[in-house]
């Protein structure tokens, strides 16, 4: 019985490939989408749920509220040790300071810039590693001692056997190999492939920092015996930063954080280099409603031409029951079609996601999954989505065709055709309301990006090329030779050196300067070390006072410029009237000489912060150069040997400035880049259904059309009547996706502090680019129709 069922069904589908055709690619298409978007969701949600002890893990934070705002950073060294001294529900505590270094391997002569983290020996404790070799107990514990990856390993030894093999960090101290683990998965909030011993920074390198509670950049992890209320654990907090800090008028609050929550609703915090990411949970929402949608428009696709195709087996039905064909067994039949239909989809969107699995992984910008057989829950939920479609498509022919009359259906009066309509012409509406939802968004989406990279920064990023150094103390000291010599290669036009640049992150000080009525205001402002060029060189606009100069012997250390930002932050309207006022920065003090106007060091998600510009030597690591004329190439290689004659313990690892400034938006553009791709898929799926209702339509309207040119009506007048219904609906679809879309578009821009006027003229390209089409698709069988001489048409009456 039910082999004649599916062969039965085979026959039916064969005998209507086209239309089965187009049924299968939408809902294979829709299925695809919808793992594509499960398995991402997954991904993202699932952060740092990988830790046997992730459900006690809490980072440890510091909010820091003073007269210009909030600032929210991290932790201090001192604070993992006080706070586990002081609480003994706190079993243990980990910190983990973020930085960056050039290795180098000195039996291979090779150097390699590494994301780094200083780790406590605690670091593997708290959280959960997989060693290839060594002793997680005594891994970290000695300075100058190195955890790294099996990815670091490969990468600088070839080997994972490389326990006892040495790195020069930096190209001056020499650190050991203790301990070699497997590569922390993608989904970590902190992913790095080399853990240095924390007794390296705070024995060795920078002791002071043990008892400095205001030197903030320390990710502090507490490890709790049992879960606890964050909420009461940080009431108990409230009473310690006094005891170690007192500024006047700056309070200071200590917080923590679930692990779980740090990567989708935590504050992003420090400003160090790889700081801990931090995920959108907005775009995770988007993500799945725009994916839902899309799975909505196949799903309902496959249901409308299902239930379409299922009036030409009106006269079959009539057949059957007049065989003695029972209703329960029509209804099986139905459903049987629909199932072995959309099996088929099933397997084909499995074959099909697994072959596009790299290309996805590429867009995100993460590895998600490489094999398809891994996400066997996403599967299963395909699976049913599978066949709640089939099921569904079924309804209508199963419950409606198989209670038709033999009699009249053999007749062929019982069946219009119009049964449906409505339902299939109110889902077509809401196709196109999603497909022009979705392409507004992307309109907005791109626009926004444009904005983004093309809206004047307040400074000039083209023609930079720019070297880290990574303070190196030679260059430091010979900065000035260095720079003059560097001037006379051939293509270069100006060189500076400075201790960060716009798009980079940059440190943090604690300033105290006069406001508007003369108090002393403390705050913690973002600060650029530069030289007497840094601010000509950049373009950067000094609208009050005057800029460095090496006429005046104090600009060195006792000098300082503000931004606009700075300035209003203290009460002034004028950029003058602070022009001479004292500042006191860390041991530092002098006179404010100079205003520059706001330019956009941070991405524009960030409003532009009260920042401070100062010379100091001892922090300068970048040096950026401008290029000139048309050999760029030839201008890089005379640049490079020049350095390594000048700077040979140094590798020559440089980057385009206005690249590494764009790298901000990298989320933003894959973020376009899969919108704009969901939006493509929903119009062809839109269309494809489109595509096959039509040819249904213009298959029920064939003798309507012959009777009325047979009544005198021009093929114009024809084609028109034919159109006017996809006009219509177009229409239709626009006037309930324009409020929509806007509500979408101005939701996301909430996340730019500065950012566009949602353009009008988005909505007028979504409606009009459906409406064109809508036409073009439905254009080959209305044509057709329209033309046919109609006595075919009425032939057979």
């Amino acid at each position: 019985m039910l082999f004649s069922y599916f062969k039965s069904s085979f026959k039916f589908i064969k005998n209507n490939i086209g239309f089965s055709i187009i049924n299968l690619t939408g809902l294979v298409v829709g299925i695809c989408v919808c793992f594509f978007a499960f398995i991402f969701i997954d991904f993202e949600l699932n952060y740092d749920r990988y830790h046997d002890n992730a459900d006690r893990i809490y980072r440890l934070v510091t909010d820091i509220e003073n007269p210009t705002g909030v600032t929210n950073e991290s932790s201090s060294a001192p604070m993992g040790p006080m706070i586990t001294d002081e609480f003994p529900e706190v079993e243990s505590f980990a910190r983990v300071f973020l930085d960056y270094l050039i290795l180098k391997n000195e039996s291979r002569d090779q150097y390699t810039e590494e994301n780094i983290a200083y780790a406590d020996s605690s670091m593997f404790t708290v959280f959960t590693f997989s060693f290839v070799h060594g002793n997680p107990k005594t891994a970290l514990t000695k300075p100058f001692s190195l955890a790294i990856s099996r990815s670091a390993a490969m990468r600088n030894f070839g080997t994972t056997d490389c326990i006892g093999k040495t790195l020069m960090l930096d190209g001056t101290e020499p650190a050991q190999v203790t301990a070699v683990f497997e590569d922390m998965p993608e989904n970590s909030h902190f992913k790095v492939d080399i853990l240095l011993s924390m007794t390296t920074l705070l024995q060795e390198w920078n002791p002071r920092m043990n008892n400095n509670w205001t030197r903030f950049g320390f990710y502090t992890y507490l490890l709790f015996n049992q879960q606890v209320d964050a909420e009461a654990f940080n009431a108990k907090l409230k009473e310690y930063p006094e005891k170690y800090i007192q500024k006047e008028g700056v309070t200071y609050t200590y917080l923590i954080e679930p692990l779980k929550d740090l990567y989708l609703h935590a504050l992003p915090r420090g400003s160090r280099y790889g700081s801990a990411v931090t995920g959108d949970i907005d775009k995770i929402y988007i993500f799945s409603i725009v994916a839902g949608l899309v799975l909505f428009i196949a799903c309902f696709n496959f249901i409308n031409l299902s239930t379409a195709m299922s009036v030409k087996r009106a006269k079959e039905i009539g057949v059957r029951k007049a065989l003695g064909a029972q209703k329960e067994q029509l209804v099986f039949q139905f459903l049987s079609d629909a199932l072995y239909f959309s099996m088929i989809a099933f397997v084909l969107a499995l074959v099909i996601a697994a072959l596009l699995l790299p290309t996805f992984n590429q867009i995100i910008g993460k590895e998600i999954s490489t094999n398809i057989l891994d996400n066997y829950k996403q599967v299963l939920m395909l699976f049913f989505i599978a066949v709640l479609s089939g099921v569904v498509s079924a309804i209508y022919p199963a419950i409606v065709l198989s209670g038709f009359n033999p009699i009249s259906s053999l007749k062929g009066t019982q069946v219009s055709g119009t049964k449906g309509s409505g339902l299939r012409k109110a889902l077509v509406i809401m196709q196109f309301a999603i497909s022009i939802i979705l392409i507004i968004s992307t309109v907005v989406v791109y626009s926004q990006l444009d904005y983004m990279k093309n809206q004047d920064l307040g400074f000039d990023k083209n023609r930079k090329l720019v070297v880290d150094f990574h303070f190196d103390k030679s260059v430091i000291e010979h900065e000035e030779s260095l720079k003059q010599k560097f001037s006379t290669v051939q293509g270069v036009e100006q060189v500076s050196i400075s201790s960060a640049i716009p798009g980079r992150v940059n440190r943090k000080f604690d300033t105290e300067i006069p406001d508007i009525n003369n108090q002393t205001e403390s705050f913690l402002s973002d600060v650029y070390f530069v030289d007497y060029n840094f601010l000509q060189q950049y373009g950067i606009e000094v609208i009050a006072g005057r800029g460095f100069s090496k006429d005046f012997a104090t600009d060195l250390r006792e000098a300082m410029i503000l931004n606009e930002s700075a300035v209003e932050s203290l009460g002034y309207d004028n950029p003058e009237d602070v022009i001479g006022k004292e500042f006191s920065q860390g041991r530092d003090t002098g006179l404010i000489i100079g205003v520059v106007k706001d330019f956009h060091f941070e991405s524009f998600h960030n409003k532009v912060q009260p920042l401070t510009i100062r010379i100091l030597p001892g922090l300068f690591t970048f040096m950026s150069f401008d290029l000139q004329g048309n050999d760029i190439a030839g201008t890089m290689k005379a640049l490079e040997k020049e350095w390594r004659e000048l700077i040979p313990n140094k590798p020559f690892l440089y980057f385009f400035f206005d690249e590494d400034y764009n790298a901000q938006y990298v989320a933003e553009e894959r973020f376009g880049k899969l919108f704009i791709s969901l939006a493509l898929i929903a119009i062809i799926i839109s269309c494809l259904g489109l595509l096959g209702l039509s040819a249904f339509s213009m298959a029920q309207r064939t003798k309507e059309i012959g009777i009325r040119k047979v009544l005198g009506s021009s093929t114009t007048s024809v084609l028109g009547l034919l159109t006017k219904e996809i006009v219509i609906l177009v229409i239709l679809a626009f006037i309930l996706a324009s409020p929509l879309a806007w509500y979408a578009a101005d939701t996301w821009l909430q996340g730019f502090v500065y950012k566009i006027n949602i353009p009008w003229w988005a909505f007028l390209l979504g409606g009009i680019f459906t409406l064109l089409i809508a036409l073009l698709t439905v254009s080959f069988h209305t044509v057709k129709s329209a033309r046919q001489n109609p006595v075919i048409s009425l032939k057979h009456e």
